[in-house]
């Protein structure tokens, strides 16, 4: 007999979506006899925060290349070894193939029936050398300083008159989002740009729970190790001169 196995942080969201997720438009109740799969998108964490699938208890996790320092166009996904057996190949093509004949195609066990045809050498090495750098760093370094540099500028951008910081909660990685009183946020966002700050201005892909927030963009600068404190006064300097109307939006 196995023992119980101990809740997870995604037992709860699962019980939730399957509770509201049953039925369809018409009222037809939409359950199948395999279990619903928990994916975690974790593009926006896997560069400040140490991650561990098996406490998450998921059964997949994503992320990006490029959002860890690596190469564009390449990203990562982990799979339970029982989530991977389930899931089909969604394209074919050599490597992944058994066995092949005009009636019927045997697939390779996962990974393999998941790598058609030649996969992305060059980025692939380009990856695996970026995440070996996060590792020489070390991710609980980057961790504290990047949270160092979110404590700093956190109550110094909600001090400028007109700011309004859109999600406060008290353990959150380095990224603030915002919005000044009368700006657009796309205006805001080219204007940053101009004065050589990157930020992100739109809805993240998000727009549902924007809209809830009762907005339909924000801006986003996300601080990474590589920044500085002086950097994070330049760009609140940047943003007080906007919300006084002294810098132009075009």
């Amino acid at each position: 007999m196995r023992p119980a196995r101990a809740s997870t942080p995604a037992d709860d969201f699962d019980a939730r979506v399957q509770r509201a997720g049953h039925r369809d438009a018409g009222g037809q109740d939409r359950r199948v006899g395999s279990p619903l799969r928990r994916p975690i998108n974790g593009a926006q964490s896997i560069q400040h925060l140490p991650v561990n699938v098996a406490e998450l208890g998921v059964d997949f996790f994503a992320f990006s290349g490029h959002k860890i320092y690596g190469p564009t166009g390449i990203g990562v996904l982990y799979g339970r070894e029982d989530a991977l057996a389930e899931t089909p190949p969604w394209q074919g093509g050599g490597n992944m193939i058994a066995d092949v004949t005009l009636e019927r195609s045997l697939y390779q066990g996962p990974p393999s029936k998941f790598e058609a045809g030649t996969g992305n050498i060059a980025d692939a090495v380009g990856l695996g050398e970026a995440l070996r750098y996060v590792e020489r760093v070390g991710i609980e370094r980057i961790a504290a300083y990047e949270h160092a540099l979110l404590e700093y500028a956190t109550p110094r951008l909600a001090d400028i008159p007109g700011v309004r910081l859109v999600g406060t909660a008290t353990e959150k990685a380095s990224v603030l989002s915002f919005v000044v009183a009368g700006r657009d946020p796309l205006e805001v966002g080219k204007a940053l740009n101009a004065e050589g700050i990157a930020v992100r201005a739109g809805h993240h892909c998000a727009q549902p729970i924007l809209r809830r927030l009762g907005l339909e963009a924000t801006v986003r600068p996300s601080f990474a190790f590589y920044n500085t404190h002086r950097e994070i006064d330049v760009f609140l300097n940047a943003v007080r001169r906007i919300a006084e109307g002294g810098t132009s939006l075009g």
